[in-house]
């Protein structure tokens, strides 16, 4: 996991950019940098090593977290011939079934590397048309990514078709700057800072600066309606993900974020069931329900686990780091983040860099309580409509703000749910034998199943469904401490740019003014956002 950050100009720019924009993201990588200036390849251990007065047309920027690959696996990488160099952030999990298609003479200097094997993918189909390629070779990948390659006359920016990985770009007079976060481009010259959507591919040449399509995410048919089909086929899937998505970890052990619900529970039961040493982190106050649960099912599976306490003076202290590494100040995308930030810093403090989650399982099986609201009153096939637009935009409701938590603190957050293949096998299934009806309060009954198939107590796989902000206990602290800092004075609404499902099927009056406007007050004066 790592930082990749850039630019493409015709008038040459300095590359002190980009070494600003390693500078301010070195946090998702402190391993080792790179750049990549006109045809040049620069190494170090140390971003200051890389600082210079030199100008170019074409400049990219690496900084690794090193999870998979040798000591010198430091990127920019460069292609066999010399014509391609390439920056990536992510995981490819296919890299070695395609990296054995390959067949020209590619010299690899280390086969367990997933971002090399992409860029020989490239090479081998690069003719001259660098965008043409990069759309037929992201039609092969199965992972998180988001990846930048030049052939010194254009430069091409791809990211995963869910949008697990972000990636950012500022226009500026025929120039683009690019960089995983968005404090990376906060002092840039230009246009306002965008996102490139999930699936889409950004190219910048002498023609100019345009979006391109690269790959949707598939939408099977539906056509699983048998139950015991259902949980047979996506126990496989799931299993085989997680048995990949451990594959050739350079690690000794791996975090799973766990609120003691059915869907950490589940990935951790899996992880350890491989054999991996595996330590769970649950946060919550002393004495929530997130914190009980996960306590006793922990024992249950003899599962390592740590719990982080939380109180009133550690929430507010913590905030305003909170509020800068989201980038964004809405109440809710706040609260959500406090159990991740504070799960990925103790990780970090134990010296994992790999950790799980269990996010997205409620998209694709109807998890939420107002999926019952949805069926009730407009039927199963909505039911289906839904938890596709659902799917399509986790990357601005969720995974770029948990993309972000977790590598404040230098920790690669890995999405097991999401990954193409069971994506693909959870939406085949019947939305009939994801939930019975309109009153069913338990709901996602074909994910239950097989985590109790697969050695889930009852107690936890049919467990209800409690929100991360109130089964840690965070969105009351949140209030109490609000209301003190404001000390009962009148509070005026504040408008906050907020995203999330909770926004969508219920209202835009989440929480009080007091916290909304307390959130926005910690956004204001931090003087690292803009």
């Amino acid at each position: 996991m790592c930082s990749i950050c850039g630019f493409f100009s015709y008038q040459k720019k300095p590359t002190s950019i980009v070494t600003d924009m390693l500078q301010k993201t070195e946090h998702r990588g402190p391993d080792a940098h790179g750049l990549y200036i006109d045809g040049e390849i620069w190494r170090s251990r140390e971003i200051s090593d890389l600082e210079s007065s030199e100008m170019a047309n074409v400049c990219l920027g690496h900084s690794r977290l090193r999870i998979v690959g040798g000591d010198d696996a430091i990127q920019p990488f460069r292609s066999c011939d010399g014509s391609l160099s390439l920056v990536h952030n992510g995981e490819i999990y296919n890299y070695q079934e395609l990296g054995g298609l390959l067949g020209k003479d590619h010299t690899i200097a280390d086969e367990d590397n997933d971002s090399e094997i992409l860029l020989h993918l490239i090479e081998e189909i690069y003719d001259g048309n660098l965008l043409r390629s990069v759309q037929s070779v992201v039609k092969m990948l199965n992972g998180m990514y988001s990846f930048a390659v030049t052939d010194g006359a254009e430069v091409v920016i791809a990211r995963d078709p869910i949008g697990i990985k972000p990636i950012y770009y500022v226009e500026e007079d025929g120039s683009l700057y690019f960089c995983s976060e968005k404090k990376g481009l906060y002092d840039v010259e230009g246009d306002e800072i965008r996102r490139i959507p999930p699936g889409k591919i950004l190219s910048a040449n002498k023609d100019g600066i345009s979006m391109q399509q690269g790959v949707r995410i598939e939408r099977p048919q539906l056509d699983i309606m048998d139950f015991d089909e259902a949980v047979t086929s996506y126990k496989d899937a799931l299993t085989d993900t997680v048995e990949r998505m451990l594959r050739g970890l350079s690690v000794d052990m791996v975090g799973m974020i766990f609120s003691g619900g059915v869907d950490s529970v589940l990935i951790a039961k899996l992880i350890s069931d491989f054999g991996w040493n595996l330590r769970c982190y649950c946060v919550g106050e002393e004495g929530s329900e997130d914190v009980k649960n996960a306590e006793k099912v922990a024992i249950d599976l003899g599962l390592d686990l740590s719990v982080v306490y939380i109180d009133k003076r550690r929430l507010e202290m913590i905030l305003p780091e909170i509020i800068e590494s989201i980038e964004m100040e809405g109440l809710l995308q706040v609260e959500v983040a406090v159990p991740m930030y504070l799960a990925a810093k103790a990780a970090s403090e134990d010296g994992i860099k790999v950790m799980f989650t269990g996010q997205g399982a409620d998209e694709l099986f109807a998890g939420y309580w107002w999926y019952k609201d949805v069926v009730s009153e407009d039927g199963f096939l909505k039911l289906h409509d839904k938890l596709w637009e659902d799917i399509d935009l986790l990357y601005d409701d969720t995974l770029e703000r948990e993309d972000k938590v977790t590598m404040a603190h230098s920790v690669e957050l890995r999405v097991p749910y999401l990954d193409r293949n069971v994506v693909r096998c959870a939406m085949r299934i019947s939305p009939r034998l994801k939930i019975k009806n309109g009153e069913d309060s338990t709901r996602k009954w074909v994910h239950r199943d097989v985590a109790a198939m697969l050695g889930v107590p009852h107690y936890t796989a049919y467990r209800a469904k409690d929100m991360a902000q109130s089964g840690s206990g965070v969105h009351d602290l949140i209030r109490k401490v609000a209301e003190d800092y404001f000390e009962g004075e009148k509070v005026d609404e504040v408008e906050v740019e907020d995203k999330g499902s909770n926004y969508r099927y219920l209202n835009e009056d989440y929480g009080t003014p007091a916290m909304r406007a307390y959130m926005h007050e910690i956004a204001e004066d931090n003087e690292s956002m803009p």
